[in-house]
């Protein structure tokens, strides 16, 4: 840490994650892995007499081209990453502390971090014009909570012909990993055509190491140190494939169909109180297509089907101080999913608008699991499972937008949304406020309240069992799990365009997370998915931009958020615990060459805090990257190093009750190069499914 606060004294940089994360590949071992902790509030900078941020409506819609320009990024996931307030922890984005939305041109994008990583990787920067934040989302939207809506609509005035765009990129991070992207857009009259694809490929490798004194009923303690190396090597395919037909501006039809297919092999070597290898093999495969019309009288039909198929397996061999484990597994989710919604938006006298709509889903997960004994067991593994069940969702919604006078914009919504499944069946109504008062062009106050529910996915319903750390460890699944209730409230200030302070509270009722705990009737780590009595979070956050003549624009944030989680029934040691914790970031643009060439030199530090009964210590980083544009503006070359000095990760530590652990993972930092190159005014597009819920 020492040496990051000097680094930080010398450049003055922060920033909150990787900020050039290239095709990071999900394994096993990230399901015992925190959920994300730091969180990061939305802020705003400018540039000049051209401000990337203004306030429309209840939206703060930012200047993509603008914030990007100086940038050493080349996908959206990372120009995702660059908007701010948006933070990347261990792989997870959120926006105002909470997991957000991606709507594409008004879309529902909902995805998990595996999703999120894969899918925005694979669209270009370049294509972005605008992203609209909205931290209450109105109903209209198809979503819940906060968002940010990706403004990128082909253009029009584009000629008529092929537009492509080739992209290799290369990240080292201990291992190498590759990425190679083709798209091509046809654009004739009012037909637009496009074709996607990208192959990622590569090798993974971690290392944790963890450290346990367990204590069992008999009275007896176990003094467990465990040495875990992991290695993976992961192919994924995306593809998609688009036709859009514009009638008149008002009047489209639009039919895409998206594929998706991953394999995944790793193996984990265990050393020390417990000796095992243990051997994944996964497979994803998902098939989606989507047809969208849009009528000129504001009626709005689509229909989405998606295919999804998963199977893995798992060999076991494993040496534990209680008996030996020697089995293979089969696991194996297959879901089914439609989706409708007919919506209908009006235009009223006075500039209101008034919405309203009906969106039905039906789902069908077809999961099971199956153990098969490889040698003598003398540890005893769980019987096999299957499941076969299907969740019912009706969702009807009503909103209306529209100025009060010349300073207040007011937009509300209500949804009433009934939730069916062999769990659970209820009614639940989800109000959204959003109120934006300007006296002027120089002060802008907005006022958001927003409710949504929050269901766990599919696999965490089942009560499936996965080992890690060869046998010692458990994932288990939990079928009485409830979904959470979450209230968030946010007072957002901004001051000419520039300056952004935020006042934030978050309440969530029943909120659930993936925590650690060591079985006091066996020698076994069980990680399952709990409800605790409620999590709540107050923030302020205060966000300061500097312009430095033609050479250095520079952004300081500093952010402070008091946190309090509760769980009166976690197991035999109930908790009540409260921290605060500041994170410092401050992001650095050198122009070199104007128009040509850019570094940039970013870092962050936060202090310690904590997650359940986690206590989570201080951390940082330092991040440089370079962009150097040429070939008259159709090629562009990125070039980075993240976490330079090997601080960023989280080394959790438990000392709570009865239980003690301390895991340490591996960090190395990260070097990467990509090479973009356009022709014919290239403009990618998209279509990204919500896999949110399905086994990653």
């Amino acid at each position: 840490m020492k040496r990051i606060a000097s680094m930080m004294a010398l450049c003055l940089a922060a920033s909150t994650t990787y900020a050039q994360s290239q095709n990071a590949t999900v394994s096993h071992a990230d399901s015992l892995r925190m959920d994300s902790i730091v969180h990061a509030l939305p802020e705003v900078m400018v540039k000049g007499d051209r401000p990337i941020v203004k306030v429309v409506g209840s939206k703060l819609t930012y200047d993509m081209p603008l914030l990007l320009k100086k940038e050493s990024v080349d996908n959206v996931y990372d120009a995702l990453k660059l908007i701010p307030g948006v933070t990347d922890d261990n792989g997870s984005l959120t926006l105002a502390g909470n997991a957000f939305n991606v709507l594409i041109n008004g879309k529902h994008y909902q995805m998990d971090a595996a999703q999120l990583n894969a899918l925005l990787k694979s669209l270009p920067a370049s294509r972005l014009k605008h992203a609209e934040v909205m931290y209450t989302t109105p109903a209209r939207y198809e979503v819940r909570g906060a968002s940010i809506n990706l403004d990128i609509a082909s253009d029009s005035s584009q000629p008529d012909g092929w537009q492509g765009e080739l992209t290799g990129a290369w990240n080292q991070q201990h291992e190498a990993m590759w990425s190679e992207k083709a798209g091509l857009i046809y654009h004739k009259g009012k037909l637009d055509f496009d074709v996607n694809y990208q192959l990622n490929h590569g090798k993974t490798y971690s290392i944790t190491d963890e450290t346990s004194l367990h204590h069992l009923d008999d009275g007896t303690t176990h003094d467990i140190e465990t040495h875990e190396a992991q290695r993976s090597r992961d192919h994924e395919h995306l593809w998609r494939m688009g036709l859009d037909y514009a009638f008149t501006d008002n009047h489209r039809l639009s039919l895409s169909y998206t594929g998706n297919y991953d394999t995944e092999h790793a193996c984990e070597d265990v050393m020390g109180n417990v000796m095992a290898t243990n051997a994944y093999r996964t497979r994803k495969t998902m098939h989606d297509v989507m047809l969208d019309y849009q009528l000129p009288t504001g009626t709005r039909v689509n229909v989405e089907y998606t295919y999804y198929n998963t199977p893995s397996t798992q060999q076991l061999t494993s040496t534990l101080p209680t008996g030996e484990l020697h089995f293979d597994t089969d696991e194996h989710q297959r879901i089914n999913r439609w989706k409708f919604h007919l919506g209908q938006e009006h235009s009223l006298a006075g500039g209101w608008g008034l919405n309203y709509g009906v969106r039905y889903s039906l789902t069908n997960d077809h999961s099971w699991q199956t153990f098969t004994p490889t040698g003598d067991n003398t540890a005893a593994h769980p019987a096999d499972s299957y499941s076969r069940q299907n969740e019912d969702i009706v969702n009807i919604y009503a909103g209306t937008n529209g100025k009060i006078g010349e300073k207040l914009d007011f937009e509300a919504s209500l949804a009433a949304e009934y939730y069916h499944s062999p769990v659970w069946h209820q009614w639940n109504v989800y109000p959204t406020l959003s109120l934006t008062y300007m006296p002027n062009s120089s002060h802008m106050l907005q006022l958001n309240f927003s409710s949504d529910k929050k269901f766990p996915d599919y696999w965490t319903l089942q009560s499936f069992t996965t080992y890690s750390n060869g046998g010692y460890n458990e994932v288990v699944g939990n079928p009485s799990l409830k979904p959470s209730s979450d209230y968030q409230t946010q007072l957002v200030y901004v001051l000419h365009n520039k300056y952004q302070f935020v006042v934030w509270f978050n309440y969530t009722d029943d909120y659930f997370t993936q925590t650690p705990y060591q079985r006091h009737d066996r020698l076994t780590v069980q990680y399952k998915y709990l409800n605790f009595d409620y999590s709540q979070q107050w923030g302020l956050q205060a966000s300061v931009p500097q312009h430095f003549g033609n050479w250095l624009d520079s952004r300081l944030s500093v952010l402070g958020v008091w946190m309090k989680e509760k769980c009166s029934a976690f197991y035999d040691i109930p908790f009540n615990r409260d921290i605060a914790w500041v994170m410092v970031n401050l992001r650095n643009n050198f122009t070199l060459v104007p128009e040509h060439l850019y570094i940039n030199l970013d870092g962050m530090i936060r202090s310690k805090a904590h997650q359940a009964i986690y206590d989570l210590p201080a951390s940082g980083n330092v991040d440089v990257g370079l962009k150097y544009i040429f070939w008259k503006k159709r090629a562009t070359l990125h070039v980075f190093c993240n976490d330079i000095f090997q601080t960023f990760g989280i080394d959790p530590v438990i000392r709570y009750g009865n239980q003690n652990m301390k895991m340490d993972f591996s960090c190395y930092r990260q070097v990467g190069v990509s090479l973009v190159y356009k022709f014919g005014g290239y403009k990618d597009k998209s279509k990204e499914v919500d896999t949110s819920r399905f086994k990653q």
